[in-house]
């Protein structure tokens, strides 16, 4: 009888080992994963504010662009985006960049991007309230909304509404 118990014990702590070993280990991975990601947390998205053939923003305020539209008698357009928003960085990389939309808009409206957590970009959403990033305002030379999306959207798109802005 002392034998089975002696397996019993021996059997339990051989259990009870390779439980703590894969706890450790579990706890290893989890500190690893947050050592190795922490670092791309606190890197900083800059938008890409110029392109060689896309849409060139202005860094200036709201207030600013809407003077600036106003004096040039173009329409405005407010790119309001997202350090954090994958969607926002997906459109500047495969729309606003494109040649088609900075031959237009470059040349016939007011473009200005916005980072919604910026001072301006509270106020923006003060204004016209911001549900979703990115959302494209687009305002006539006086200040007055023309339209607002919501989201990604294509080229395409954009040349349109820049066209309707026209008339």
């Amino acid at each position: 009888m002392a034998d089975s118990c002696d397996k019993g014990g021996k059997i339990n702590y051989k259990k009870r080992e390779m439980k703590m070993n894969a706890q450790r280990y579990l706890l290893l991975l989890v500190f690893a994963g947050l050592f190795l990601g922490l670092p791309s947390c606190k890197t900083k998205y800059k938008a890409m504010l110029t392109s060689e053939e896309g849409i060139n923003f202005k860094v200036t305020s709201l207030a600013q662009a809407k003077q600036l539209a106003k004096g040039e008698n173009k329409p405005l357009f407010v790119f309001a985006h997202a350090s954090w928003c994958p969607t926002c960085k997906h459109m500047e990389h495969e729309v606003l960049n494109q040649k088609a939309l900075g031959d237009v808009y470059n040349k016939d409206v007011v473009n200005v991007a916005i980072g919604i957590d910026s001072p301006d970009g509270r106020e923006l959403n003060t204004q016209f309230p911001i549900r979703a990033t990115p959302t494209l305002f687009f305002f006539n030379p006086d200040g007055s909304v023309v339209r607002k999306i919501e989201g990604y959207d294509a080229a395409g798109d954009l040349l349109l509404v820049e066209n309707q802005l026209k008339h």
